[in-house]
């Protein structure tokens, strides 16, 4: 080998490395840029299934003592698939804690809603039913509540209430709410 072909070889080899180490730092960028880009992204819309957890979704509603009315499966999460008991009619369980799981609904704004940062022409995310006329609504990345007749809505989102509950016997477990319990209403 000739110190030509040598020193060829060691250039070729040194302007590889420089390429190699230029594109490894032009690609962390580009990927930082596109991760910033996308949580930019993501508090314009919320995700695609909403959880609202520790909700209790109407007025005066409240985690305490309830009584069954009628039979329901306690599951070991949310939707799940592992049943951890069975609450029969009649029995006193305690209300824990809950969470409203929504598909958020797009509604464009027709109007300012007072008392919100919503304007006119602004997207905004019906996320679930508060109660006494009030909705849960996202808009950009932050939650707010608007009354029901500051908006249009084609149809309410679709809403699944678990509740989470402890029976006499320290079986915990979570239920679709579905009026199978008496008393979550402080009101009455």
């Amino acid at each position: 080998m000739t110190d030509s072909s040598r020193q060829r070889r060691f250039t070729m080899s040194t302007l590889g490395s420089e390429m190699t180490d230029m594109l490894c730092h032009f690609s962390m960028a580009l990927i930082v840029v596109l991760l910033s880009a996308g949580v930019a992204v993501s508090e314009d819309k919320p995700p695609p299934i909403y959880v609202d957890v520790g909700a209790c979704p109407f007025e005066c509603c409240t985690y305490r003592m309830w009584t069954v009315n009628e039979a329901t499966t306690l599951w070991s999460e949310p939707d799940g698939n592992a049943v951890v008991g069975i609450l029969r009619e009649g029995k006193v369980v305690q209300g824990l804690t809950g969470e409203v799981i929504s598909k958020p609904l797009a509604v464009k704004a027709d109007r300012d809603i007072p008392e919100t940062p919503i304007r006119t022409g602004d997207t905004f995310y019906v996320l679930h039913y508060e109660g006494e006329g009030n909705w849960k609504v996202w808009l950009h990345g932050e939650t707010t509540d608007v009354f029901y007749q500051f908006m249009h809505m084609p149809h309410p989102p679709k809403e699944d209430w678990w509740v989470k509950v402890k029976d006499a016997e320290g079986n915990v477990g979570w239920t679709l709410s579905d009026r199978h319990f008496l008393h979550q209403d402080a009101c009455e």
